[in-house]
């Protein structure tokens, strides 16, 4: 056994004792629920903390632990736990009803909000979630160019559903993230739709090398084929987006997480003529529909979410980032190095001078960091990924990084 295994165990069998009242929910949760989850991403052995509430930027667990949340439910909740304004915004919507067959008032207000920030967006077609928006997208881009075929980063993430989860999907092509050369390749007259994200999310928030994605746009245009930028997560990073930031002008671009406000929602937003393609008045469009599709309480806490992200909330959550980022770094004394996307990072360790950013490798390294970070007081992801939010205080940012050092220095080095 090597040390680095020691430690795991020895980590493992501290969480666990410390939380007999989250292991008994887990135990129960197994009756109901497959793999006692019903969000694979949420698990980790040798059982998850249950959480019990979250204020700002707390979490208190089951067995009545308090974390601060460098979660923030993987980017959506971009001012932490039950805002005030937020909250406001859901109860009084609620009380007058939360879903109607019908345009609301809520999602006019979330669709200008979005409007008025993306300047490649004139219109907005909203669904429940970020999956459901890149599948719309998929169908949208394929009635508009009459092809069927998709590329996309092979590292990339669009959701949970098809064609974009299944790996052997046979009209989806995947590419290296970042590789100029195969994505001119893949992009033939065969090709509907490019779709990339500005940074790999999932995949170990990886900046996408300077010019890629305008190259992308370049290859795609030239084959006749649309760039659907995924701004599921970078959305927070700019008020005008990433596409904003680096002069991008996608065709279509993929909305969730922060323009719900916390609750579910996701959204396409583009050129007029191509989301027109989904409009009822035109005789043979492309149908799509969804019970929730806008749902009044989630339109509303989007907007109020949206309202509350400006340009000062932005520089200064971006600001905090990259200080954590390097303090984290520092404090790993070689061991460990963060990646950063505004303010969405990604802790990875280092082996032989090289920084591992598949999420995949060294997992008893990156499962003992984790559950060292919540034996201090930290709620992080069990892949290294972080995501601040504008609730986090100063001085919890500055225990933050103080509990890395302390979980990095019991974890040691993975190699």
């Amino acid at each position: 056994m090597t040390t680095l295994d020691t430690t795991l165990t020895t980590v493992q069998d501290a969480y666990a004792a410390r939380r007999p009242l989250s292991r008994a929910a887990f135990t129960r949760a197994q009756l109901s629920l497959p793999g006692g989850e019903t969000r694979s991403i949420t698990h980790y052995s040798p059982f998850p903390a249950a959480i019990a509430r979250g204020h700002a930027a707390v979490l208190t667990d089951a067995d009545g632990h308090e974390y601060i949340d460098l979660v923030n439910n993987y980017t959506s909740l971009v001012h932490g736990n039950a805002h005030p304004a937020i909250v406001e915004a859901i109860k009084s919507t609620a009380d007058a009803g939360t879903a109607f067959a019908a345009v609301h008032p809520a999602q006019l207000d979330l669709a200008e909000a979005i409007i008025g920030r993306l300047a490649s967006v004139q219109k907005v077609r909203f669904t429940n979630s970020g999956s459901e928006a890149s599948s719309l997208a998929a169908r949208i881009a394929r009635r508009a160019t009459g092809r069927r075929v998709l590329v996309m980063a092979a590292e990339g993430y669009h959701g949970g559903i098809p064609p974009f989860a299944d790996a052997d999907e046979p009209d989806v092509v995947r590419i290296p993230y970042g590789d100029a050369d195969a994505l001119r390749a893949a992009v033939s007259t065969e090709v509907a739709a490019v779709f990339l994200e500005p940074f790999l999310g999932a995949g170990g928030v990886v900046p996408a090398p300077e010019g890629y994605l305008a190259a992308a746009q370049e290859a795609a245009h030239a084959a006749g084929a649309l760039l659907v930028l995924d701004e599921v997560q970078s959305l927070r990073n700019d008020p005008r987006g990433a596409q904003g930031t680096l002069g991008l002008a996608p065709d279509l671009t993929l909305m969730a997480k922060i323009i719900g406000g916390g609750l579910a929602i996701g959204a396409v937003g583009g050129r007029a003529d191509l989301m027109d393609i989904t409009a009822a008045t035109r005789t043979g469009h492309l149908h799509h529909s969804g019970t929730f599709n806008g749902h009044a309480a989630a339109a509303a806490a989007g907007v109020a979410s949206l309202r509350l992200l400006d340009a000062d909330a932005i520089r200064s959550l971006n600001a905090a980032a990259s200080a954590l980022a390097d303090a984290v770094t520092r404090a790993s004394l070689g061991t460990a190095y963060v990646t950063r996307a505004g303010s969405i990072m990604n802790v990875h360790p280092v082996v032989d001078g090289l920084v591992i950013t598949d999420p995949g490798a060294h997992p008893a390294w990156r499962t003992a960091l984790h559950l060292s970070l919540m034996d201090h007081g930290i709620y992080t992801t069990p892949r290294g990924m972080i995501n601040l939010s504008t609730a986090v205080t100063d001085a919890q940012l500055t225990r933050a990084a103080e509990a890395y050092g302390e979980a990095l220095a019991i974890v040691g080095s993975a190699a």
